[in-house]
């Protein structure tokens, strides 16, 4: 994770050039199915705490954001799994590398950095999500950058507002003991920047639009 401000300088403008659904059958099936399953474990042991994310809680009754409100209310996301739209930066090719087979563990953290363990990142906001888009050099996506909007799945999610989390005790809650099945570093809490949501089971998201953008100047 970074910790770049919200106001720092030189954060910028992004003009939207496309929007693509992604629709893989197979990979929304390994999400659907560890989704219900796990509502029901989480059901059967009585629940969890729930959140709230971004996405969703800043469009809510806004005027100018009524067809994302739409957009979500459509989805039906889970608020007993905490499932949300999140964000994830990256370049359009592997954007569409990742819509084809799904995120890879393998390659976890080597962008976002490894604050909250070698996980899969994502962010409530595209500036966020922009720090870790890089541009393609050449081909059709030529000087775009990429962000996927993803359906997460949460569940029980283990907070932490500390400035320099015990990483190792975060990881091992998902991993390990298996009390938690996702990490919430509320930087913007400790730090004054965004929170980032960390999992570490690609099971648990689906890449389900491609936004492609350029930045202006």
């Amino acid at each position: 994770t970074r910790d770049r401000g919200r106001d720092s300088k030189g954060v910028p403008k992004f003009e939207v050039v496309a929007v693509q659904r992604n629709e893989n059958p197979k990979i929304w099936a390994q999400y659907y199915t560890f989704r219900e399953q796990l509502g029901l474990k989480i059901a059967a042991s009585g629940g969890t705490q729930r959140y709230d994310a971004k996405t969703a809680s800043t469009v809510r009754g806004q005027a100018d954001a009524a067809d994302a409100e739409r957009l979500i209310q459509r989805a039906g996301l889970r608020e007993d799994v905490n499932e949300f739209y999140l964000l994830h930066g990256t370049k359009p090719s592997a954007a569409q590398t990742i819509c084809d087979s799904n995120f890879l563990l393998t390659k976890a953290g080597s962008n976002a950095g490894t604050l909250y363990g070698p996980g899969l990142y994502f962010a409530e906001a595209s500036t966020k999500s922009d720090e870790y888009a890089t541009d393609d050099k050449d081909g059709i996506f030529a000087n775009l950058f990429g962000i996927l909007v993803c359906r997460v799945t949460c569940g029980a999610i283990n907070y932490t507002d500390e400035v320099t989390p015990s990483t190792q005790s975060l990881v091992d809650s998902v991993l390990q003991k298996r009390t938690h099945h996702s990490i919430l570093g509320d930087r913007e809490k400790c730090r004054g920047t965004y929170r980032e949501f960390i999992i570490f089971d690609n099971q648990q998201v689906y890449p389900e639009f491609v936004v492609l953008y350029r930045r202006i100047d």
